[in-house]
């Protein structure tokens, strides 16, 4: 019979919140090497991002045996301890944070126990002390115990050095902070915040939990230094630092991919890292506000399944089903799947929008080096009676109904259909060296068709408005791919981290349109017969190529200071045809670009371990389509962003600040020709300066926080009618925002979480109407009532504020939520 498993007094699992793993002999047969030294590796990140040690405890059923025949491969300590422990019948307890990291040489051939402990623990700087019964446990061996350890018997290894550091993990998911050891956008692997050169924000998957985030709108909502805005069919724009932000899924740049553009669901997503400033180095051709990386679920090691179950205001349903684990016995095939389904009303009246997401991905180890991914996702987003809004009068007055916030503008019969479908196929290998090649294939496919009327500017007084329809069938399609390798290398005494890689992007849009002229009706009432929206009158095809090479070099200077450089060399070409009306015409090139350079570089300085200064310069460029009065091409609008700022990481990593000014310089804008009726000229400039103070992760156990503050200010510096004035009025001069939650752990009320989250900012304008500042009040309550049972329970925009989501213009005006409220049971196992 064997012993019993090492016990821990409650006060000990308390204070170090360690757990016992206990494993049995008689359990399923043991996995293979190469399963356990992958589920060790992956083990080993979860134990890295803990803030405290974890105990574990390794036990078999059956007695010890004087020898035995062992086939362990060579790699991660941890799961080849656990196999020892079953295939030798003994209890093995050891400090899960102490092995987490370490490797063995594994062992083949015939050992004893106490040989085969020695000869897995060789070069681990630990050693096993037998214990009562067949137990032994681990320790830290002493430099004399480990000179004088006699030479274990069997084959024999050459010598090998091994690292006890942490691998440095971006993943959040199960993290349980607001805040993130580290980011991927910046340079394909993970990068600590601190270390980066230029302003970075993450949300983390807790945060998307603890604030009921679904949607891109939403998440970008709460991100410092973003704005996002509605746009009525279920897509939004967003900026940052005056300027459009670019999109990236899992590091694969794709052109157009996020302006007005329907998302996924972001319960496939762990987490969106938002880089801030222009981002040529990682997206090539873009704009200067910055780019946004979602990052999806991988599969997890362990079973896991969680269910969540909302419902709310307005009649809205939700499920989300989320289970992943290995999917053989060995491990070594791993999988995970996320299903949504969702319908809801809306405070507009009649408006109502249904939701299906389906997201698999599997993951499949082909050595213990080389592992291979393939993810599929399916979305459909169906909208009924929905409406864009009316914007201002005649008189330059924002229209307002007599529902208030809920009046419908548009006809009964306005309709929108969105679906969209993804496929990923993702290679990495890592090479002896510490180095890795990672290449990856994206597609995606996405179909929008929808028949509605919008009112154009009603007459002051009367009520009354041009209605014109639009049928609409437009169709994109993404190609993403990206070969990259990287790692370090060491000179002068010091590592360095290099980059280098090579990637390809196209876009294929075609869209067919009909705008007929509806007439005149009562925007209050608007009783308007359906015309015949499908058959279209107007089409057009786009094709858009962009592909480079680029690199990135982290140079280790001195001790305390590093240079960034980096750079990329890129070609594009954007090409359009008509084929509505037919015949349609030739292919015509309506920019392009060839071996155009866009440079980064920065410097960190390490002024303490926790804090560090920087500063960096970056260039971008963004083509124009617009041509000059005689139909020639414009040179590309381009820009270059100069900034400084601290950085700190706090509490072993967990808390997460910085400060950073900045400004952003743009050039050859196109503006109207002012010697000419028709054309443009490249004359204009820009200028967008300010800066912002960011804090996120957990400060103390339990609580975690994150907020940000961004005080902006953009300008024409250059035109012949804007001189001077705002070149982005929709961003507010000061934008702040806050997200807390706090879960009670002892006491009678034990389980309680609170939360809360706020925005405010400044007034902002867009065209004719200026809203002033205003902010929005958050609360979340919810009750754990086992391990396994949740319960939640959201109230937004607390105060009722009224406000526009979109302000007004000559077309157009969304009003945002009043307040509402939802329920969401959740179940984990």
């Amino acid at each position: 019979m064997s012993a019993p498993a090492p016990r821990f007094s409650r006060l000990s699992r308390r204070a170090l919140s360690r757990r016992a793993l206990s494993l049995r002999a008689d359990a399923a047969p043991a996995p293979r090497p190469l399963t356990l030294a992958l589920r060790a590796a992956l083990l080993g990140l979860a134990l890295g991002s803990a803030a405290v040690p974890r105990m574990a405890c390794a036990q078999a059923a059956t007695a010890p045996a004087n020898a035995h025949a062992y086939g362990i491969a060579a790699g991660p300590l941890e799961p080849a301890l656990n196999q020892f422990a079953r295939a030798a019948g003994i209890n093995l307890s050891y400090d899960a944070a102490a092995v987490g990291g370490l490797a063995t040489h594994g062992l083949s051939g015939s050992y004893g126990v106490e040989a085969g402990l020695r000869r897995l623990l060789d070069g681990t700087g630990l050693e096993a002390v037998p214990q009562a019964g067949s137990g032994y446990s681990l320790r830290k061996a002493s430099a004399a115990a480990i000179a004088a350890a006699p030479a274990a018997a069997g084959p024999t290894l050459p010598a090998v050095e091994v690292r006890g550091q942490r691998e440095l993990s971006a993943t959040t998911d199960g993290s349980g902070s607001y805040g993130a050891r580290a980011v991927t956008n910046f340079g394909k692997a993970p990068v600590a915040q601190k270390d980066i050169p230029s302003s970075v924000s993450v949300l983390t998957r807790q945060q998307l939990d603890d604030q009921d985030i679904r949607t891109l709108q939403e998440a970008l909502l709460y991100t410092p230094g973003l704005t996002s805005v509605n746009y009525g069919d279920g897509s939004a724009y967003f900026n940052a630092r005056g300027f459009p932000v670019n999109v990236q899924y899992d590091g694969i740049s794709l052109l157009n991919g996020i302006q007005y553009q329907s998302q996924f669901d972001l319960a496939m997503y762990d987490r969106l890292e938002v880089f801030r400033g222009p981002s040529g180095l990682i997206d090539g051709q873009g704009s200067l506000g910055g780019s946004v990386n979602l990052v999806r679920k991988q599969p997890g090691d362990k079973f896991r399944f969680v269910s969540e179950t909302s419902v709310g205001s307005w009649a809205a349903l939700r499920e989300m089903i989320d289970v992943t684990g290995p999917l053989n016995e060995a491990g070594t095939l791993r999988g995970r799947a996320v299903v949504v389904g969702s319908k809801s009303n809306s405070f507009v009246d009649g408006q109502s929008s249904k939701l299906g997401l389906g997201y698999g991905i599997i993951e499949y180890d082909l050595t213990p080096r080389t592992t291979v991914s393939l993810s599929a996702a399916y979305q459909v987003n169906p909208l009924d009676n929905f409406d864009y809004g009316v914007g201002v009068d005649t008189s330059g007055t924002p229209v307002i109904g007599p529902r208030g916030r809920s009046q419908n503008y548009g006809p009964g019969w306005n309709t929108s259909y969105q679906s969209m479908q993804e496929v990923n196929g993702t290679v990495t290998h890592r090479f002896d060296n510490d180095w890795k090649s990672q290449t990856t294939l994206y597609y995606r496919h996405s179909l929008s068709r929808g028949a509605y009327a919008y009112a154009a500017t009603p007459e002051a007084g009367t009520g009354l408005a041009d209605y014109f329809g639009q049928g609409q069938r437009n169709t994109n399609e993404w190609l993403g791919f990206d070969s990259n390798v990287s790692g370090t290398v060491k000179l002068f005494g010091r590592e360095h981290h290099l980059l280098f890689g090579a990637n390809y992007s196209s876009l294929w849009q075609d869209s067919l349109n009909t705008y007929p002229d509806l007439g005149t009706h009562d925007i209050f009432n608007p009783v308007i017969p359906r015309p015949d929206l499908n058959n279209f009158d107007n089409g057009t095809d786009t094709r858009t190529i962009q592909y480079g090479v680029y690199g990135q070099a982290r140079l280790q200077v001195l001790d305390p200071l590093s240079l960034v450089l980096g750079g990329r060399e890129v070609w594009f070409q954007q090409k359009t045809r008509t084929v509505l009306p037919a015949p349609g015409s030739d292919w015509s090139v309506a920019a392009a670009e060839e071996h155009k350079f866009i440079p980064y570089a920065g410097l960190v300085y390490s002024i303490t371990p926790q804090l560090s200064a920087y500063t960096s310069y970056a260039k971008i460029f963004s083509p124009q389509t617009q041509t000059t009065f005689d139909g020639g091409a414009l040179p590309p609008f381009s820009g270059e962003q100069y900034e400084a700022g601290l950085k700190a990481a706090f509490l072993d990593g967990r808390l997460n600040a910085s400060v950073a000014a900045f400004r952003i310089n743009g050039n050859d804008l196109a503006v109207e020709d002012q010697d000419h009726p028709v054309g443009s000229v490249a004359s204009g400039a820009v200028r967008s300066q300010g800066w912002e103070a960011e804090v996120a992760g957990m400060p103390l156990p339990n609580w975690n926080i994150s907020a940000g503050y961004t005080l902006l200010n953009t300008r024409y510096t250059s035109s012949p009618t804007l001189q001077g004035s705002a070149y982005d009025a929709e961003e507010p001069r000061h934008l702040f925002k806050l997200a807390t939650s706090y879960r009670l752990s002892s006491g009678p009320l034990a389980g309680t979480f609170l939360g809360a989250s706020m925005l405010a900012q400044s007034g902002t304008t867009r065209g004719y109407w200026t809203q002033g500042g205003y902010a929005l009040f958050n609360a979340r309550v919810g009750y754990r009532f086992n391990r396994h049972v949740e319960a939640f329970l959201a109230l937004n925009n607390i105060a009722d504020r009224h406000y526009y989501a979109r302000v007004p213009n000559s077309f157009f005006g969304e009003f945002g939520a009043p307040r509402n409220v939802t329920a969401t049971l959740r179940l984990t196992y």
